[in-house]
């Protein structure tokens, strides 16, 4: 061939190689441009050793156990000396077999799991993505399934591998990764599915937890429990195939069961709520959701998980006494609702709440929340002032019928008793042990309003009161928490503590925040308290709530119950030495409760029960008089006809309690064997409130010229309605006003 010919045939082909040149070069340039620009929007890498992940807030009771957990990611960040080694070899052995050898990126890890994933069928036994490469996009990228994103995992990948060393890199991976129910990170997630501490979980538990990463929900075995049984399996054949671990042992790994207990308990959102408010009020939404704030509360998770069920099972059986009890025919297409608060009356420490039946239907917390009538359960600041001015509960008033007119609409109002029926002379005691209107009535007349309302704003009622007469039936609305309080301070001998939930909070390197220790007011005159503890006594003993009595609660206890007309609301607030209790039933929507749905039958019942798995193993200790003064109180026989020193001829006694400058010091007029049979009885224990001391009270019928009655404060919102009849199992000699 000439060489003209050759250069001919050349010429194209230099050509051609010149524009490949060209076109590779630009490729190159381009590539470069583009690797660079990737390069200069990637984030410092140098970030991972000054900013911490994001971390859950834990919430502890009292005895140290966790109750929830507050975050965005839920989180707990460990060592990797903490973290098993089999946890360790596991992930590694389903995520990045060859993680030791490589260098961020893992051609040869890529095309093993293509050709393994391959052989087993489809099932993605292993992946492309190296360890290093998950934690790079869960710290930095998105998970956008593009090509930029992958190059720039790959970048800070390589990034990652130069300036951290492999057991960094996965100390810092196994904190990272989600592995489902919320749980960011091996120690949340041995929380969320085993109940653990991740330096506690077995060979299958960490073997379980492994088959995450690639599909938490997939995988979750509390959804698809066989799914999860044989992705769990797959990791141990895994193990077992890298060495980590002998056939033996997945063998029996393998015939080992996944048994799910997660460690948060979740029957106390209401108090989680209580809790959480107050935390971002003071720290704000990072701390509380990012921080890792540790926050041990007051909550006593065994007295919670009693609370729980006492009100499940009293609301169901309120539920079926309402269905056959109905006072009116109007449907109801609402549940009972419930709430129940439980202190500690020394310290105000809350040891239980629940504000309603259903926090995931309803976050309204009645607990602290609602305002409702209490009814009778108010009561007892009527007869506490009573006895701060001058009275004893030895007074007799005459339960008989009054008429108070009201001054605005002249029409008359006339305050009955449950029974419809009248005693005649009546001790302060038994009318509030029976919890009788009139005699309240009548006292709250002669005492005036503003002592009562002074006495319910010190001991922590804060609401609106009705300066009114129907005060003494318990119509001005308070909450469930007011009433606690109120209670805990009668039994802390007259001292107020304000209820809390927070004890201490610390951030995540275990710094102290806050520490909040109770603090107490003396409210009351505690001769006052003693006084009022020993007739509220009773009313559990002899009276309203002997419910209590009959369902084997057994242990020293006041109280008082409270119903509103038509049975609207029903509560007890009641206590012992170390625990005050209150529980509130009713509808959301004001309609009433049915028939026999009383404070003492529905209410008292559920206070009841949680007291008894709440003192259970506790020492019976009785209510002392206030120490030094234990000289101050005299305790005498009395006659509850005449309320002065019991005779041999009196037939109706009582042991009462005085201090000693009002105890009475003569004899009954009424039954000493002197006299005429038909002389009108008359004697008040106190002869610094009577007139005369052989004056009984309440016998005239005064007209009321505080405010009106109105047509809100309806009669009969009392202890029990006023429809004159005797409900089931009351006594027929000196009847009860009901229970």
């Amino acid at each position: 061939m000439s060489t003209e010919k050759i250069e001919k045939a050349r010429h194209p082909f230099l050509t051609f190689l010149k524009v490949s040149f060209a076109i590779g070069f630009a490729l190159a340039g381009i590539g470069i441009g583009f690797l660079y620009a990737q390069l200069q929007e990637l984030p410092d890498i140098k970030l991972l050793q000054t900013t911490s992940p994001s971390q859950a807030t834990r919430i502890y009771d009292v005895n140290g156990d966790l109750v929830s957990q507050l975050w965005l990611e839920q989180r707990t960040l460990v060592s990797l000396d903490k973290i098993p080694q089999a946890l360790q070899d596991a992930f590694i052995s389903i995520e990045d077999e060859r993680f030791y050898r490589h260098i961020g990126v893992d051609p040869i890890g890529v095309m093993r799991a293509f050709i393994t994933n391959i052989r087993s069928g489809g099932e993605r036994l292993q992946g492309g993505s190296t360890l290093t490469q998950q934690l790079a996009r869960n710290l930095f990228l998105t998970h956008e399934k593009t090509f930029t994103r992958k190059v720039r995992e790959i970048l800070l990948a390589l990034q990652i591998e130069r300036n951290y060393s492999k057991p960094e890199i996965l100390e810092m991976y196994l904190n990272q990764i989600y592995l489902g129910e919320g749980a960011y990170g091996v120690e949340s997630a041995a929380r969320s599915y085993f109940g653990k501490h991740v330096e506690e979980l077995t060979l299958p538990e960490c073997a379980y937890l492994a088959t995450l990463p690639k599909a938490p929900n997939d995988y979750d075995a509390y959804k698809h429990p066989l799914e999860a049984l044989a992705r769990r399996n797959l990791v141990l054949n895994a193990m077992a195939d890298h060495g980590y671990i002998s056939q033996q042992d997945s063998t029996d790994a393998k015939n080992t069961p996944i048994e799910l207990k997660k460690i948060e308990v979740q029957n106390a959102p209401y108090f989680v709520e209580y809790v959480r408010d107050q935390l971002v009020s003071r720290y704000g939404d990072n701390a509380v959701y990012k921080g890792g704030l540790s926050v041990y509360t007051t909550l006593d998770l065994k007295m919670q998980e009693a609370a729980q069920q006492a009100l499940s099972n009293g609301v169901a059986n309120a539920e079926v006494v309402a269905r056959k009890n109905r006072l009116t025919n109007i449907p109801v297409d609402q549940p009972i609702q419930g709430a129940l608060l439980a202190l500690d009356p020394h310290t105000g420490a809350i040891r239980a709440m629940i504000g309603g039946i259903d926090y995931r239907k309803s976050v309204f917390n009645r607990a602290i929340q609602a305002h409702r009538q209490p009814g009778s359960a108010f009561k007892p600041f009527i007869y506490a002032a009573a006895i701060e001015n001058g009275y004893t509960m030895a007074d007799v008033f005459l339960d008989t019928p009054v008429v108070y007119p009201d001054p605005i609409t002249g029409q008359p109002w006339r305050p009955t008793n449950f029974s419809g029926k009248f005693r005649g002379p009546t001790t302060l005691h038994t009318a509030l042990m029976y919890s009788i209107n009139v005699v309240t009535i009548k006292l709250l007349e002669k005492l005036g309003i503003q002592p009562v309302v002074n006495v319910a704003r010190r001991l922590g009622i804060t609401t609106a009161i009705k300066p009114n007469l129907t005060l003494g039936l318990g119509t001005s609305e308070v909450t469930l928490a007011e009433m606690v309080q109120a209670f805990s301070a009668l039994d802390n001998q007259g001292v107020r503590v304000e209820p809390f939930g927070i004890l201490t909070v610390k951030d995540a390197s275990g710094r102290v925040l806050e520490t909040n220790s109770p603090t107490g007011e003396p409210v009351l005159d505690p001769d006052v308290a003693y006084i009022m503890i020993h007739t509220m006594k009773d009313v559990i003993d002899n009276g309203t709530g002997r419910i209590i009595r009959r369902l084997g609660f057994s242990y020293p206890a006041a109280g008082k119950t409270g119903t509103t007309n038509d049975n609207v609301d029903a509560w007890f607030i009641g206590f012992t030495p170390s625990l005050t209790c209150g529980v509130w039933i009713g509808y959301d929507e004001r309609q009433s409760l049915g028939k026999k749905q009383t404070g003492g039958e529905a209410a008292a019942p559920i206070w009841a029960e949680f007291m008894k798995a709440a003192m259970e193993g506790k020492p019976a200790e009785d209510f002392q008089p206030p120490k030094g003064r234990e000289n101050d109180f005299v305790q005498k026989k009395i006659c509850l006809d005449s309320g002065l020193l019991a005779t041999t001829f009196c037939l109706r006694t009582r042991n009462e309690v005085f201090k000693k400058e009002t105890a009475p010091t003569r004899l009954c007029t009424l039954h000493s064997g002197v006299g005429s049979e038909g002389s009108v009885p008359g004697e008040t224990g106190s002869g610094g409130v009577s007139t005369q001391p052989g004056d009984i009270l309440g016998m005239d019928q005064p007209v009321i010229q505080a405010a009106p009655v109105t047509a809100s404060a309806t009669p009969g919102e009392e202890e029990e309605p006023t429809n004159g009849k005797k409900p089931a199992g009351a006594q027929e000699a000196y009847p009860d006003e009901g229970f």
